[in-house]
């Protein structure tokens, strides 16, 4: 299969979602694990889809905001189990979606500042006493 029919079938909406697809196709049909930017750009070109208009950032955003890629090492990128998966379940995106809420990440609640009773009165104290 060549990576022009591949993008063709699963019909991805965003540049993060062919990156990825890009990232599958390297992985499992050109028997590539690790990769760079450069490589899914020249990939891109051989699909015969429109440039990124900028490739690392894309990159930077499938690795850090959607987890579809991670780090390998030495500036190689890898993708992710839940980046193949959300490549499986293109082009229906109700099955996507689904894939997306259950693997979201948990943040954790910021803890609120404690505030120390003895700033507050030393203001207050230091307000009252400020010569006018």
């Amino acid at each position: 299969m060549t990576p022009k029919l591949f993008l063709q079938g699963k019909k991805p909406r965003t540049d993060v979602e062919r990156i990825a697809c890009l990232a599958f196709f390297l992985t499992h049909s050109k028997d590539q694990q690790h990769f760079k930017t450069r490589d899914l750009s020249t990939l891109n070109t051989e699909a015969a889809q429109p440039k990124f208009s900028n490739a690392s950032t894309t990159v930077d955003n499938a690795t850090n905001q959607n987890g579809f890629l991670a780090v390998a090492g030495k500036g190689n990128k890898q993708i992710t189990a839940f980046g193949e998966q959300m490549v499986m379940a293109l082009p229906d995106y109700e099955k996507v979606s689904i894939i997306v809420e259950e693997n979201k990440k948990r943040r954790r609640k910021k803890r609120a500042k404690k505030s120390s009773s003895k700033k507050k009165t030393a203001k207050k104290i230091a307000k009252k006493t400020k010569p006018r």
